[in-house]
């Protein structure tokens, strides 16, 4: 039998899970998000599902239509994939995480672990890494280590089924890409009228949806047609283009404003390490979709604050902090 989730026994794990959780809400647009993180790394769960993470991260293939929670694809790789399409359709699944249903998950997780893995893993083994996963009878708990890859492999069979009905429907260059419970759907614009074929889907989605126990948040449903609004913000990133239809990613010059201005008063201010490193992992994210000519979207005056300050750029004056 492989040794898949071995530090101590699942089946006694799950049973004792909520002992080891701290519940966490964190500020958002609306109201909080809960998260749920460990009492401390020294627990039993804590190493129990280090080991589980691991062996997932080995054995699991990923639905390639999946970007979060996996190495080498981000929001940024999401967001790239549409570029050159005109139509997108942004849907969000509700409550993703806590309306998994464990008795599909799995099964799901025993097939595909079992599929790609030389060793054998028992429904057993699954269940109780489900189980040590949530607070009740349905659901993951965000924030625990190995619910990320469960969540994922959760909806393989979903975004392999819908690629290939979008695919049947000849749309297009159509585009589908998904980051955890936010589905952006693009393509390009057809000769007739497109809202039939957004309607289209957007109906095919809520159905297949609720094959898989989850519903539809329609409240978030986007549909941007890019040659009217020359925008389009997909997972905290904007699509822009420019009138001669050339296209690019953007952070937006609220997210750059802030990042200078929490620059400059950490430079007068002398700011503690913390601080430092969120202007500077602030200032990676930004270089990573826009490059250094990010800089020449500030004003002259901004520009010459740094300059009065020393610094021949931002970027200067950022890494000298």
């Amino acid at each position: 039998m492989a040794h898949f989730f071995v530090v101590v026994s699942g089946s006694k794990i799950h049973e004792r899970a909520a002992h080891f959780f701290i519940d966490i809400y964190i500020p958002k647009a609306k109201g909080y998000r809960k998260i749920v993180t460990y009492t401390s790394p020294d627990s039993e769960l804590y190493r129990f599902h280090s080991n589980a993470s691991q062996s997932l991260e080995m054995h699991l293939r990923h639905s390639q239509f999946a970007k979060a929670y996996i190495k080498h694809r981000s929001i940024i790789t999401n967001a790239k994939a549409h570029l050159y399409n005109d139509i997108f359709i942004c849907l969000d699944i509700h409550d993703f995480f806590q309306s998994i249903n464990h008795k599909r998950l799995v099964a799901v997780l025993y097939n595909e672990i079992n599929k790609s893995s030389r060793k054998q893993f028992t429904k057993e083994q699954c269940e109780d890494l489900v189980k040590s996963c949530s607070l009740s009878q349905k659901g993951l708990a965000i924030g625990l280590k190995p619910s990320p890859a469960l969540a994922n492999i959760y909806l393989k069979e979903f975004d392999t089924k819908l690629y290939a009905w979008l695919k049947k429907q000849e749309i297009p260059r159509v585009i589908y890409t998904r980051y955890a419970d936010d589905i952006t759907i693009s393509f390009q614009r057809p000769s007739g009228d497109h809202n039939l074929i957004v309607n289209q889907i957007i109906e095919h989605v809520q159905k297949l949806l609720g094959d898989f126990h989850l519903e539809m948040n329609t409240r978030k449903t986007r549909i941007i047609n890019l040659n009217k609004s020359n925008h389009v913000r997909i997972t905290g990133i904007n699509l822009v283009r420019d009138e001669a239809n050339r296209r690019m990613l953007t952070v937006g010059r609220k997210r750059k404003n802030e990042l200078f201005y929490s620059a400059v008063d950490a430079f007068k201010e002398s700011a503690d390490h913390d601080k430092i490193l969120r202007i500077k992992g602030m200032q990676s994210f930004i270089l990573s979709i826009e490059g250094e000519g990010y800089e020449t979207t500030y004003s002259d005056n901004m520009k010459k604050l740094v300059k009065d300050l020393g610094f021949d750029s931002l970027k200067s004056l950022i890494d000298s902090l």
